[in-house]
């Protein structure tokens, strides 16, 4: 069986199989809809290395991220950081958008190398999808317009995009709660960040309960209303979303990769994934 090469989605290489671009040397790329269209859709789960802000300004699209399913309408603001896997469930990439990818790389003196992360909206569990206002799209778009003014002046670049990064923190707390309002729910987000960390060796319900002070038949049934899923079925998808890009983004052996998701039975995970699935994970990955 022929196994393809893997999309391992490092900044640059990213830029070249998806976007269709290479700007070497370079550490921030404004794209638009002509820029998607060159590659195409990508159409498994994957996970990339860098940071990405797109702004919709037009029609309609369905994105999921980790447990959780965000309907991106015009005048959204998709917010991802890195390794952090998603899914474009529905997704036209003609349709107009604007969308900043950029590395930490591009911050240099007087920026920490780790300020990033201490925004909430880049980290998993988050609120990836953020509606704005006529006001706030207004300014988002002055934003990413100034900053692709920029591009070939990184340092200019970079102070703006922290300008516009502030503000997105300033609004994040109302926005994100007009967005899938059930998604809002604390608890749900709370398990979203703990399954994100703990999903390797954890796989039991009542762990995450415990973490969240819960009984395991409430936050199922929390999430049931919330998700559509159980809190076990939330597990079980969220293990074979991780695994789905895993078999199209590295070089692994499938063995490796069973053992890398905790399992210790290969093929139980088989069984697992066909029954999800409909495929085995080598008929998934050729």
């Amino acid at each position: 069986m022929v196994h393809q090469t893997p999309f391992n989605y490092e900044f640059h290489k990213f830029l070249r199989q998806v976007v269709g671009v290479a700007p070497a040397d370079r550490h921030l790329y404004v794209a638009t809809e002509s820029d998607f269209q060159k590659a195409g859709n990508i159409t498994f789960p994957y996970r990339s290395y860098f940071y990405a802000l797109g702004l919709m300004h037009e029609d309609r699209c369905r994105i999921r991220v980790g447990i959780q399913d965000f309907d991106v309408p015009k005048q959204a603001l998709t917010v991802i950081g890195p390794g952090i896997t998603r899914l474009w469930l529905e997704n036209n990439w003609a349709v107009r958008n604007t969308t900043l990818f950029f590395t930490p790389d591009l911050f240099s003196a007087p920026f920490s190398s780790s300020f990033l992360l201490s925004y909430p909206f880049f980290g998993s569990g988050a609120q990836h999808v953020i509606v704005l206002s006529d006001e706030q799209y207004a300014r988002a778009n002055a934003f990413i317009a100034l900053i692709q003014q920029y591009v070939a002046m990184p340092k200019i670049a970079a102070g703006l995009l922290f300008s516009f990064l502030e503000y997105l923190l300033g609004i994040y707390p109302d926005s994100a709660n007009s967005v899938l309002p059930g998604m809002s729910n604390r608890l749900v987000r709370q398990f979203s960040q703990l399954l994100h960390t703990h999903f390797q060796e954890q796989k039991e319900v009542g762990f995450y309960a415990d973490q969240l002070n819960v009984s395991a038949r409430h936050l199922s049934e929390l999430l049931k209303q919330e998700t559509g899923k159980s809190a076990k079925q939330s597990i079980e998808d969220f293990v074979l979303f991780e695994a789905r890009s895993l078999l199209k983004q590295t070089d692994l052996s499938i063995k490796e990769i069973v053992y890398w998701l905790g399992y210790d039975d290969p093929s139980y995970f088989t069984r697992l994934f066909r029954s999800k699935t409909g495929c085995t994970p080598m008929e998934y990955r050729a």
